[in-house]
């Protein structure tokens, strides 16, 4: 019964967020209509990765930094093995989290971010200040709320939830270790879990840094439109206690403020 119950809920928020890029695909031009449903797909199938460059903020640093970042990272889709870029800011104020994906460690680390800020007209911006964090994560894996779907953040209504995981020692090997050693329960209870709280995710991401071993899972809402037909705010994902005792947990929702989508590839 419960399953019905979900499955009831599931289509009967997907129809109205259906229902409501159709109005928008009514009242727009075509060219706006396309820039609607850009999407960042995750890829969990080979060497691909994911970077997560996390900025402190305030309600008064926000706008500017986004403008910046909206400008030095235009020449991205244009760099080789990119996949696609998401830039989110947090619903407290507090971040904004620039999250790109390559198709391996490689590519990333050969791109040359901008230098320059300076531009004709209304794009200038100064440069970003140096990030909190830059994390780059391996795509461990990912579950979607139906069956057969891409994992994939979709157009500018889109909502992120963010966690993370880091030891509470981070010089502390074993502790790492033991975090490690938690990635299968994730994937198998934690991530199930998470697809079933309300209201319902598209998909859920499991990410493993490759250097200091942090743990992130994203979850994704395409619409955000969900929230109010639900009527009530987004629980966090609950751990055990044995894994509170070892590392630390931050949760955080953010709006998607733009997506650039990976290049089409050209047929030959």
């Amino acid at each position: 019964m419960a399953l019905s119950y979900l499955h009831s809920s599931l289509k009967s928020l997907t129809t109205f967020c259906f229902a409501a890029y159709l109005v928008v695909l009514t009242f727009v031009a075509p060219a706006n209509a396309g820039k609607f449903m850009s999407s960042l797909k995750f890829d969990d199938s080979g060497e691909a990765i994911a970077v997560a460059v996390i900025y402190e903020t305030s309600t008064a640093t926000q706008k500017p930094l986004l403008k910046s970042l909206k400008v030095g990272n235009k020449l991205m889709k244009k760099a080789l093995g990119f996949k696609g870029f998401a830039l989110l800011q947090s619903q407290d104020g507090k971040q904004v989290v620039a999250l790109s994906q390559w198709e391996d460690l490689d590519s990333y680390q050969a791109y040359t971010p901008m230098t320059s800020y300076k531009s004709k007209g209304k794009e200038g911006a100064t440069p970003p200040p140096e990030p909190l964090q830059t994390l780059v994560f391996e795509v461990v894996a990912s579950q979607t709320a139906i069956e057969g779907a891409t994992p994939a953040l979709r157009g500018k209504e889109a909502v992120v939830r963010f966690t993370q995981l880091t030891p509470k020692d981070p010089n502390d090997g074993e502790m790492r270790s033991q975090l490690l050693n938690y990635v299968e329960e994730i994937i198998e209870e934690v991530v199930p879990f998470a697809l079933q709280s309300q209201p319902i995710p598209q998909s859920v991401i499991v990410l493993k840094e490759v250097d200091s071993g942090d743990l992130a899972i994203i979850s994704n809402w395409n619409c955000s439109a969900v929230f109010e037909d639900v009527g009530k705010p987004v629980t966090e994902i609950a751990f055990g206690d044995d894994l509170a005792a070892i590392a630390d947990t931050k949760q955080g929702l953010y709006d998607v403020v733009t997506i650039i989508p990976s290049a089409p590839s050209n047929p030959k």
